[in-house]
């Protein structure tokens, strides 16, 4: 695993999470590949299944059981399944598959896909349920990452820069969020997007090596790299989302050359913020460079095509209501208003109160701050994004809303590199150098191993 605040001289081991304590799996089916050999090693015994083998892994009080050749085992704890040779590079859909794994998990594209997992995959018994780790090179990992993330059909150059900006993140090591699994990430969008070779390509492969060990560098220190799919035409800084010191290479910035005559500072005057949700400005990830209805081309797949540029969202108050009961313990009847309070230059709200009656009628409000936390409870498929408006719509006679109109802008955190504001510069030439420099100002590109 890796080690905070160290600079590897060579290319490091990751431990990658695939399916987490919250997933609650009690069992799992995983197929052997036809054309790798591979051995099972548990309980200090190792076996050779046949390829093409599907095996069923149980969660038992003892241990782990599974059936291989006809014959049952019982792991009293961790399996390891890995190829006996394992020296070359991963290729498209290479490596154990793992069927029904979770990918989005707690956001609106939530869905199960199968997965190939290169490099050695660890089955480990947690409390009553299964966790699942995949340990591989840190460049076969970023191989997988940049189309796991954004599509194969997007220029080198797109593919160099979030290659690069994958890298410096997880190599920076800063946020550690599941470091006591075992676990240097997972597999998710609260990391980085990684779906083994499912999805990889020769293009990203070739991203991976033509970037090998390079890094963003700023003040002598790697990058904390952040991006998202879509900042809606400007960037927010670090500070604004995560808390903390600010971050000079993540601050609020246009996704232009030039600042869109359409921006009128600050957008935390609410009267600015509205008239920059109303208008279509000229940025690289608007689309007036790339046609909204041209972007499942170029997205993950596992994308949903919609309009993220600017967007609406119609809320009925049984939904609101509901939703918020679910993240907060009001018990609340129905919600009267909701009330920004704070925003940070790309116009996000990262505080507001929300007002509501209990079930006998009486007033109370809360307040919700953090930007994730008001994007997971302003919407049951987690809101694209928390630069919004909001207005509260068809009140009856008791003064209760009917409904919830939302416009907003972009899809994520906005911080760091725009997803396809990036794919957007590299449509028009900008080439992988430039497209860093724009979204991480002030960094210097340095290959470390």
């Amino acid at each position: 695993m890796l080690k905070p605040g160290i600079i590897p001289n060579s290319e490091p081991l990751l431990n990658v999470g695939i399916i987490l304590p919250e997933d609650r799996y009690t069992e799992l089916e995983l197929v052997i590949p036809g054309d790798i050999p591979c051995q099972i090693t548990f309980s200090g015994r190792t076996l050779q299944p046949p390829g093409g083998e599907a095996i069923v892994f149980r969660r038992v009080q003892d241990g782990i059981s599974f059936t291989s050749g006809g014959r049952e085992y019982l792991a009293s704890d961790n399996i390891e399944i890995s190829p006996v040779e394992d020296n070359q590079l991963p290729a498209p859909r290479s490596g154990v598959r793992i069927n029904k794994v979770i990918s989005g998990r707690d956001f609106h594209w939530k869905k199960y896909i199968d997965v190939f997992l290169p490099g050695k995959v660890m089955i480990k018994p947690h409390e009553n349920h299964l966790l699942v780790v995949n340990e591989l090179p840190i460049e076969h990992y970023l191989a997988c990452v940049a189309t796991s993330e954004m599509g194969a059909a997007c220029p080198p150059a797109l593919i160099e820069a979030q290659t690069i900006t994958a890298r410096s993140w997880m190599l920076a090591n800063v946020e550690q969020k599941h470091v006591h699994l075992g676990m240097d990430v997972c597999n998710d969008d609260c990391c980085q997007r990684y779906q083994g070779t499912t999805f990889l390509t020769e293009q990203s492969l070739k991203g991976a090596l033509n970037t090998f060990g390079q890094v963003l560098i700023y003040d002598d220190t790697i990058c904390d790299a952040r991006y998202s799919k879509s900042c809606g035409g400007i960037m927010e800084s670090f500070d604004t989302i995560w808390g903390g010191r600010p971050l000079d290479y993540l601050q609020v910035k246009a996704d232009s050359l030039d600042e869109p005559a359409e921006w009128h500072k600050p957008l935390s005057d609410e009267s600015n913020f509205e008239q920059w949700i109303n208008s279509s400005p000229e940025t690289f990830c608007s689309p007036a460079v790339i046609p909204e209805a041209n972007l499942t081309q170029y997205l993950g797949s596992v994308d949903e095509q919609s309009r993220y540029f600017r967007w609406k969202q119609h809320i009925s108050q049984a939904e609101m209501t509901e939703n918020m009961n679910r993240y907060h313990p009001i018990n609340a009847a129905a919600i009267t208003k909701i009330q920004i309070h704070q925003r940070g230059g790309s116009g996000r709200t990262n505080s507001l109160t929300v007002h509501y009656l209990d079930q006998k009628q009486a007033a109370h409000s809360i307040d919700i701050k953090a930007e994730f936390s008001i994007r997971q409870s302003m919407h049951a498929k987690f809101l694209y994004s928390s630069a919004f408006l909001v207005q509260a719509e068809g009140a009856g006679k008791d003064g209760i809303p009917s409904h919830f109109m939302l416009r907003g802008a972009g899809w994520g955190h906005g911080v760091g590199l725009c997803q396809i504001g990036a794919l957007g510069m590299s449509l028009k030439g900008y080439s992988t150098e430039a497209i860093l420099s724009h979204y991480f100002p002030g960094s210097q590109l340095k290959e470390i191993y």
